[in-house]
């Protein structure tokens, strides 16, 4: 019987499956649906239906009775009628043996009396003369049982619910909850039920992770002063609250044991929690605490109750300060906030409490929530005025206006509470609607108190905060500031220095000026930029008509019918005649970029209006070179390419294997590329666009070949590519590996500007990269010397089978883009939006294989030995004149040396130079020379 008495014992509904068998033998047999029985016995998935017919009364009073049974696992015919005994005590029967001698059922109204014949038995249609105890029951059995074996019945009657209806267990919803307790994306409800006066109040509960329902009312007593338990509630102890007047809630009878007169019960969703407080919470759980006395229920066994429900409606448990008897928390609401930071559709109100003073910012977040730390993060950021000290613990909060700076009260510390509740400090999570205060206690007023006998015993102080609270206004608009670190620019020499500033309507760029004098004018510091820069300009001589920058393209000027007004540090300066010191900042604006904060109306003048910018300065970059360091596109002196009918290639990738990456990385939405497909790869490539496999955004082929690649004199392989122009270059880095496991990545460099974005037809100049795929035009592949990789692990470069190349996200947002060796980002065309997006593969030839090995042709350019260690000798054209220039891998140039015309060679000494691939060039020839010592 103990696994009766663990489960609910309330009548439930049934699933209206039709249950009934006809009789055999001419006799007759009850029909009787799953859905008109009204008291169901026992709990369980399985379910049959017990039909008792008393059919032998002499006066013609025939009964039939029905039942419904559930059970878990096996049952026989006896142990059914044995959970019906158990849950129905108007039922008994005497079974002698394998004999069922008696049968009675006495309801008061209903009374068939005893039968002392033998029971005989219909189970799904099949008649037995004699009781059977050990008869198996499966789910589905319909029962029917005949004092005089005849079956003379047709009909029965459905046994009523001595319990009558189900009970109530009354719950509230989340959203009227007041008090809520702890932090976390979860959330569950504590209710507790007292009698005498029928009360019940509920409380909310946030968290994360799995916790318990004590560790739930645990937290919540420690957070109300009003609520606290004493011992084991359910075993021995008490449940108390404190009302508004005064009166303290607990047991009607004073006593809370198993051995006395009351106790509380526990039930968790409206079903007995068997494991009282230890039972784990899940989000959305309703744990109930319930006196007796109030409660419903009944003993089936004559023992103790095995079910409970409270249908007292609950009342959400007020905040603290919510007492009449004292003071509220003053309040905002939302419509009153004037500073508002961040975006979104949800958002809360940031309240601080100095002594004196209490101020409130909004905050918006699209988040399901959304930390304190990131909250105080971000207003700090947006508000200069506002600032903190410290992380996990807080030291100050400052605010700063109008020369008056609030802190906190010397000898106090810094509390915060998330809707009236303490809560986990930097840590808390906070949610739509929620309003978070840190308070400084001299601010506050004591409405009471709690001691904890925890960590050596302390006082807890429960504070009010009726103090109005002000909305913050907007700060006041300043000039933006830059300094001198930040200057990426600088023209001319000296030890002083000068930050020179121009507002345009929507851009603000600033360059750095250096000079040895004492002093330097406007005009002198505006001349020497326009001579440094190409890029700017300006017209005019004591006035200024118009300031001019080009880039990319774009140009910047004055506003049409605006004005061009100079200042020094922020004041008024003389123009094209001011002097300037070191330290000092000169600005140019267009008053289309500035606020207007003051206005003076002048005699003769009229209105003169006072301007600051707050717009944010970005330091001009370095102008770029006409041509980098690397060799150029096809036909241009020194270019590299290989062209695909070059006599040096001795044969073709012939396997292919690719994975398709997005035709736009940076959407989630977007497909992935679809154009050409993996046979593409193998052979020879064409010089037509259309034969290609495109890879997408970060997608790659690997390529194999029948023979391996073998490091030869020279390159030892190239890469095709489709690109219809010299420009319109889709780059890869390349990786090589001889197990086809292990992948080396040759050290790719790209000094192309990473100031701007290259749109999706924009231009790459071949000259900023090396070691990229796709740095030529269709019908000529970018070659690879295996030499750079003789120090790598994992490989034998005289016996690469893979070759893999990987498509470059040519985006500078760091969150998608890729980086050469060096760390530079790489920028080339995106997003280009297309099924073909992407690096497209024509082929991989191969000019040095591991049984055969050919030498490149001389260039313009021969460089002896080749590694070296020591002195290089580079052998010149005869007509060759002007500068050798040696530039290392990340574009830097290294050392350089004059060439007089007709010199046919000059020496390089090697000797103190760093080991590794450097770039020679002379005028457009270039030749990588290898220094190994």
């Amino acid at each position: 019987m103990g696994l009766l008495l663990t489960a609910g014992l309330w009548a439930q509904s049934g699933n209206n499956e039709m249950f009934g068998h006809a009789a055999k033998g001419g006799a007759k047999s009850i029909t009787f649906s799953a859905s008109d029985i009204e008291f169901w016995t026992g709990t369980g998935t399985n379910q049959a239906i017990y039909v008792l017919a008393w059919d032998d009364d002499p006066y013609n009073n025939d009964t039939a009775l029905a039942w419904g049974v559930r059970w878990n696992g096996t049952a026989t015919a006896t142990t059914l009628l044995d959970t019906i005994v158990a849950y129905d005590s108007r039922f008994s029967y005497t079974l002698s043996g394998s004999l069922m001698t008696d049968m009675s059922f006495n309801d008061g109204t209903i009374n068939p009396g005893s039968s002392m014949n033998g029971w005989c038995y219909y189970h799904n249609g099949t008649w037995g003369m004699y009781a059977w105890p050990n008869q198996p029951m499966s789910n589905g059995d319909m029962i029917e049982m005949s004092s005089s074996c005849m079956f003379t019945m047709t009909s029965a009657t459905a046994v009523s619910n001595p319990y009558n209806t189900d009970p109530v267990d009354a719950t509230i919803d989340t959203s009227d909850i007041v008090f809520w307790v702890g932090s976390g994306s979860n959330s569950a409800v504590l209710i507790v039920n007292w009698g005498d006066p029928d009360t019940a109040f509920a409380w909310g509960y946030r968290f994360n992770g799995s916790v318990t329902a004590q560790t739930m009312v645990d937290s919540i007593a420690a957070a109300d002063p009003r609520f606290w338990t004493v011992g084991s509630p359910s075993l021995s102890g008490d449940i108390h609250y404190i009302l508004s007047n005064g009166d303290t809630l607990g047991l009607v009878d004073g006593s809370s044991t198993s051995m006395g007169y009351n106790f509380w019960w526990t039930n968790i969703n409206g079903v007995s929690a068997g494991s009282g407080t230890a039972t784990t919470l899940h989000n959305g759980d309703v744990f109930k605490y319930g006196d007796l006395s109030v409660g419903t229920g009944w003993d089936p066994m004559g023992t103790y109750f095995m079910e409970y429900a409270w249908e007292k409606t609950p009342t959400p448990a007020p905040l603290p300060t919510d007492d009449p008897e004292t003071p509220e928390d003053a309040t905002i609401d939302t419509s009153d906030i004037v500073y508002w930071v961040g975006s979104g559709s949800n958002k809360l109100t940031f309240v601080v409490n100095w002594a004196d003073t209490a101020l409130a910012w909004g905050y918006r977040f699209s988040e399901d929530s959304v930390t304190l730390s990131t909250v105080m993060n971000n207003i700090a950021l947006a508000d200069p005025r506002f600032s903190y000290s410290g992380e996990g613990m807080i030291s100050d909060i400052n605010y700063v206006e109008n020369g008056d700076t609030l802190g906190i009260t010397p000898g106090n510390w810094w509390n915060h509470l998330l809707n009236g509740v303490t809560s986990a400090g930097m840590f808390q999570w906070m949610h739509d609607g929620d309003l978070s205060r840190w308070f400084d206690p001299v601010a506050g007023v004591v409405v009471d108190s709690v001691y904890h006998d925890d960590w050596g015993g302390w006082w807890e102080y429960i504070y009010a905060f009726p103090q109005p609270i002000t909305p913050v206004s907007l700060p006041a608009p300043t000039d933006a500031s830059i300094s001198a670190s930040e200057i990426e620019y600088w023209i001319g020499e000296g030890d002083n220095e000068v930050i020179f500033v121009v507002n345009w309507a929507d851009t603000a760029l600033a360059w750095g000026y250096r000079f040895a004098d004492d002093s330097v004018t406007l005009a002198t510091m505006m001349d020497d930029i326009v001579a440094a820069d190409s890029r700017f300009s300006y017209s005019g001589e004591g006035m200024v008509s118009d300031i001019n920058y080009i880039e990319n393209g774009d140009t910047l000027g004055i506003t049409p019918g605006n004005w061009w007004e100079h200042s020094i540090n922020g004041i008024t300066s003389m123009g094209m005649s001011q002097w300037f010191h070191d330290g000092d900042m000169s600005r140019w604006a267009d008053p289309a970029a500035g606020i207007a904060v003051d206005s003076f109306y002048y005699e003769g003048w009229g209105w003169i209006y006072t301007y600051v910018y707050p717009q944010h300065i970005y330091p001009v970059s370095n102008p770029e070179p006409e041509e980098g360091p690397f060799c150029g596109i096809v036909g241009t002196e020194g270019c590299t390419a290989i062209a695909l009918d070059d006599v040096r290639i001795k044969g073709w990738a012939t396997g292919c294997t690719v994975v398709r990456g997005s035709s736009n990385l940076s959407d989630p939405n977007a497909a992935d590329v679809s154009y050409g497909d993996e046979s593409a790869g193998v052979g020879p490539a064409s010089t037509s666009t259309l034969e290609a496999v495109s890879l997408g955004d970060g997608g790659m082929a690997t390529l194999t070949f029948g023979t391996p690649i073998a490091n030869g004199d020279g390159f030892d392989f190239a890469v095709f590519e489709n690109s219809f122009d010299d420009y319109f270059l889709e780059l890869a880095v390349v990786e090589v590996s001889s197990d086809g496991e292990h992948f080396v990545r040759f050290p790719a460099t790209s000094l192309t500007q990473t100031r701007t974005q290259i749109g999706g037809t924009g231009r790459v100049d071949a000259t900023f990269i090396n070691n990229l795929a796709g740095k030529y035009r269709v019908g000529y592949g970018t070659p690879f010397d295996l030499e750079e990789l003789r120090d790598s692990t994992n490989i034998d470069i005289n016996n690469i089978t893979h070759v893999r190349i990987i498509d470059v996200v040519g985006s500078i947002d760091p969150q998608y883009g890729t980086y050469d060796a060096f760390g530079h980002i790489i920028n080339d065309p995106f997003p280009t939006l297309s099924n073909s997006a992407g690096f497209d593969l024509e082929g991989v030839c191969v000019m040095n294989q591991k049984l055969g090995i050919d030498n490149l042709e001389a260039t313009a350019i021969t460089l002896y030995p080749n590694p070296a260690r020591g002195l290089v000798s580079i052998t010149l054209k005869a007509e060759a004149a002007g500068v050798v220039t040696l530039y290392d891998m990340t574009g830097r140039q290294v050392l350089t040396i004059p060439v007089q015309a007709g010199a046919s060679t000059v020496s390089i000494n090697t000797s103190s130079m760093a080991d590794g691939v450097y770039m020679v060039r002379l005028g457009t020839s270039v030749e990588k020379l290898v220094v190994r010592h």
